[in-house]
């Protein structure tokens, strides 16, 4: 098939090209950066110019795809200002009406993003039919998940992934090893939040799955088998760069320091499945838990 990539350069969108690649599909990416593009193309992967916040300079120079995929992510991790989380707001939902335009220009289903905020209680595991609650820095993403149900409810094929925290050599996990190794990062608390975690390569499995079978109008979780506490995460990478445990730091403290919406947002506690996505799709692990994984990544980082 021929894949439309938007955000193809970060991350996720480095482990999923070559996987895409590799199944014989023909690659295309939409990137700001003429130099990742010319990195791109050099592998074969047709390079597009442009911009998620000015569609309109890029939209009708489009050529027929059979399927775009959204990995692009506007969302900041950081202290943030009233007014600075109103333009990622903005900003993230300027991203998903421009995905859809261009899902409604080449009339091909879209693949989208979205992220594990889900509140469960002890004992409780939340799937694809649990309702997405949002907290701190998420809630960047209410007006763009509206903007998505009503596309599938007026019909448009749509399919969306629901990735946990994505670790890898790169991204958000990046500035979370620097922190770490800079003695920066701290543990809030107890640290006794659950959050979701899967490692990059089986994210883009997944998603290479799913382009690959096209389910429409379905969703998926897209999480390891090992459901974690922040504590036990960051004191096993700690020990895998060779550290000691990450100080704890007081939530009044945390609340000064970080500002409210970051506090929430790293306070996020959910355990999810992803029974779904094996059963369907037929979706294998690599990495079912964090220790399998976070040495792997380790490695890649300091080598």
């Amino acid at each position: 098939m021929k894949v439309l990539i938007l955000g193809g350069t970060g991350l996720l969108g480095s482990s999923l090209v070559p996987k895409l690649q590799a199944r014989g599909h023909d690659v295309s990416v939409l990137s700001r950066s003429e130099a990742a593009l010319s990195s791109l193309e050099d592998q074969g992967v047709k390079g597009i110019l442009g911009d998620l916040l000015e569609p309109e300079a890029f939209l009708s120079d489009l050529t027929p795809h059979d399927v775009v995929v959204s990995i692009a992510m506007p969302l900041e991790f950081g202290r943030m200002s009233g007014k600075a989380f109103k333009k990622v707001t903005e900003r993230t939902t300027k991203f998903t009406q421009s995905a859809l335009d261009i899902g409604y220009k080449l009339e091909c289903p879209i693949i989208f993003t979205l992220g594990t905020s889900y509140k469960t209680g002890p004992g409780e595991v939340a799937d694809e039919t649990w309702p997405i609650e949002r907290f701190g820095l998420t809630l960047a993403g209410v007006e763009a998940e509206r903007l998505i149900n009503e596309t599938r409810a007026e019909g448009h094929p749509v399919i969306q992934m629901i990735p946990g925290q994505i670790y890898g050599p790169g991204g958000m996990f990046l500035k979370m090893y620097n922190m770490l190794k800079s003695g920066k990062f701290g543990v809030v608390g107890k640290g006794e939040n659950r959050i979701p975690r899967i490692h990059v390569e089986d994210c883009a499995e997944a998603y290479a799955l799913a382009i690959d079978k096209l389910p429409i109008n379905e969703s998926f979780i897209i999480a390891d088998d090992t459901p974690c506490t922040m504590r036990e995460f960051m004191d096993y990478m700690a020990s895998c760069v060779g550290m000691s445990k990450p100080r704890t730091i007081p939530r009044i403290l945390a609340r000064l320091v970080m500002g409210k919406l970051l506090l929430e947002t790293m306070e996020i506690d959910c355990v999810v499945s992803n029974s779904k996505l094996k059963e369907m799709l037929g979706w294998e692990l690599k990495y079912p838990s964090f220790r399998d994984g976070l040495p792997n990544v380790i490695e890649a980082l300091e080598s």
